[in-house]
């Protein structure tokens, strides 16, 4: 029997929104699809509606589908990033045009519990951190790339203050021997960062584990790609809803959705991101660092 772990985040408020659509057969496609969560709420709630299902990750794949057999018939499955998806998709199940989009681009908290791929740097694991086949595991990122790469991939993506003096750790300790683990990541960390400057409550690597899954992954510019696509999918007054987690991904959101804007094809439903409310944040820490953006097509 499976455990599903991963709660969606801002849930009432992507209902609320894919609601207004008025729409009885609406088609929605669910571009990191994870553990089907959120495509679960949207099945049972608009009972007339079809789901696309995306993941690049095959796991995940595997896990929604098994979560989704209740709605089998309504739910058809693509292993491939939302950032891939392609008119020619939509043609070869017959359909046209979306009703509703909901990327949210976090990751599962089993990806961070159970996949034992290093996403948690309170568990021994060894590195890797790959979301997909075409991913770079994150130890070969380590061992390999120059101390320069290493600092511009923790500032960038990780707006670590502390990166090149980590940057630097790292090339010293792998002279030594090579970094597989997280426990070596974190000592690295640890001997980098003075422990008057460690963040309270949390690691001092928490920034440099984003930013090499990020690296790792091309995440940001899997987002950028999809607002080239994407919203172009949709039909008249559809809906593209985006979830972020941090600033990096909500700058990208923003940005693509205010261009977006200006073509006078879509109009911004969100003037600010949507957050959750204090309840939630109580019930799912997790979601405490979530914004939702949405923007509706006009023709």
């Amino acid at each position: 029997m499976d455990s599903f772990q991963h709660i969606p985040v801002l849930l009432s408020e992507v209902l609320n929104f894919f609601e207004s659509l008025k729409v009885e057969n609406s088609l929605f496609l669910d571009g990191t699809v994870g553990e089907g969560g959120h495509s679960f709420a949207i099945l049972e709630k608009f009972p007339n509606s079809k789901v696309i299902a995306l993941d690049r990750d095959l796991e995940m794949l595997e896990r929604a589908r098994r979560r989704l057999f209740p709605f089998s018939n309504r739910v058809f499955f693509f292993h491939k990033n939302f950032s891939e998806f392609q008119k020619e998709d939509l043609f070869s199940l017959g359909f046209s045009q979306l009703n509703g989009i909901l990327l949210d681009f976090g990751i599962s908290t089993y990806h961070i519990r159970s996949s034992g791929r290093g996403f948690s740097f309170q568990k021994n694991e060894n590195l890797d951190m790959r979301l997909s086949e075409t991913s770079i595991p994150v130890s070969y990122i380590l061992n390999t790339y120059s101390e320069k790469e290493l600092e511009k991939i923790f500032l960038e993506y990780g707006e670590e203050n502390w990166s090149r003096k980590i940057a630097k750790k790292i090339v010293e300790f792998r002279k030594q021997k090579k970094i597989q683990t997280t426990m070596d990541l974190n000592k690295i960390v640890e001997d980098s960062i003075p422990k008057k400057f460690w963040p309270p409550k949390v690691h001092p690597s928490f920034r440099i584990y984003q930013a090499l899954r990020i690296k790792s992954n091309s995440e940001l510019e899997h987002i950028q790609r999809a607002f080239l696509n994407l919203p172009f999918l949709l039909s008249k007054n559809g809906i593209l809803l985006a979830i972020s987690f941090h600033s990096l991904e909500d700058r990208i959101v923003k940005q693509s959705t205010k261009q977006l804007a200006k073509t006078n094809r879509f109009v911004t439903l969100t003037k600010k991101p949507v957050q959750p409310q204090n309840l939630e944040i109580l019930q799912n820490p997790a979601s405490r660092s979530a914004r939702l953006r949405a923007i509706m097509a006009v023709e």
